[in-house]
């Protein structure tokens, strides 16, 4: 596969989340297994933006770090994600851009360490070991602009996250993470039947907006 086509592929499929890779599910990331946890009741907490937010790159993506996390970086993966919403929002920013972009050489410890285990994740793995990632995005990277907490409790949280891209369209990805071995982990679907990815007019009035860069 040519490596510009491949490296769009990878950018579309973590934060535009169209096309072939997204198709096969290398980033469907709402859950399957949402009916077995109830969530709190919503409150102030899961409006409350992250403290200390910086920017840090990864593959030519900006991410947020901030004081709920990442509070270590090993290569390609992060982890130390404080266990409340904005640090389950922050994991499943990470998790979902980096499971996408990692290069060939780094897919495997992001997958291992950032998802968490099931079927979901083999999948995922089949898929993302026939196409190859090799570069960093150069050009036309989305940005994130923020993300809305819709349920949340201690064992496992469901996150929207929106960015915006060169056209100026907005896309929001559905995520779930859970609580495992004291970290968030990103949870693929068993069964994944539809993109997780859904293009909107405009962001949620409540969304947690990060600062510009």
């Amino acid at each position: 596969m040519n490596t510009t086509r491949t490296h769009r592929l990878g950018v579309i499929t973590a934060l535009a989340f169209t096309g072939p890779i997204a198709a096969a599910g290398l980033l469907a990331c709402t859950s399957d297994d949402t009916a077995s946890w109830t969530p709190t009741p919503s409150s102030a907490a899961t409006v409350t933006p992250p403290t200390g937010l910086a920017w840090r790159p990864f593959q030519g993506i900006e991410l947020p770090v901030a004081d709920q996390g990442p509070r270590r970086t090993e290569g390609p993966v992060t982890g130390g994600f404080v266990r409340s919403p904005a640090g389950a929002a922050l994991a499943a920013i990470h998790a979902a851009v980096r499971m996408s972009i990692a290069p060939d050489s780094q897919w495997a410890a992001v997958g291992q360490q950032m998802l968490a285990p099931g079927p979901g994740r083999d999948a995922w793995a089949t898929a993302r070991a026939q196409i190859s990632i090799t570069t960093p995005i150069t050009a036309g990277a989305p940005k994130i602009l923020g993300y809305q907490v819709t349920r949340y409790t201690l064992d496992a949280t469901d996150v929207e996250i929106y960015s915006r891209h060169p056209d100026n369209s907005l896309t929001r990805n559905t995520t779930h993470v859970v609580w495992q071995r004291e970290d968030w982990r990103l949870r693929l679907p068993d069964n994944p039947t539809a993109n997780p990815v859904t293009t909107v007019p405009i962001a949620p009035a409540d969304m947690v907006t990060f600062p510009p860069r």
